[in-house]
């Protein structure tokens, strides 16, 4: 589904940043984003609460309390690296993953500020 091999993600344009989910959900360039890659991910993480904070931030961006378009806005240009960072800590460490790991703190910053 996802791909959690990519460490590190980063990119300077759109043409690059389009690069950089095609590999994270792992279609072909011709392909829309698949959808159940993001049902995926929703429902790995709808119950955890710390996600539940940053998808209630993100959908209130657009006026709105659906966590789906909230994880949808995490996926947008400006908070995917810190939002994949995120997904890859909750990935590895599961239960353990806290408020005190830096990838939510970070991602909470940005989101906050």
């Amino acid at each position: 589904m996802y791909n959690f091999n990519i460490i590190s993600v980063s990119y300077e344009n759109d043409d690059e940043y389009r690069e950089v989910v095609r590999i994270l959900f792992n279609s072909e360039p011709e392909e829309e984003i698949n959808t159940k890659v993001l049902d995926w991910i929703y429902f790995k993480t709808k119950d955890q609460p710390l996600f539940q904070v940053v998808y209630n931030k993100a959908a209130s961006f657009m006026i709105s309390e659906n966590q789906e378009i909230g994880l949808s806005i995490l996926f947008a240009y400006d908070y995917l690296p810190l939002f994949h960072q995120m997904l890859l800590a909750f990935n590895t460490f599961g239960d353990t993953f806290d408020d005190k790991h830096p990838s939510y703190i970070a991602l909470y910053n940005k989101l906050f500020s």
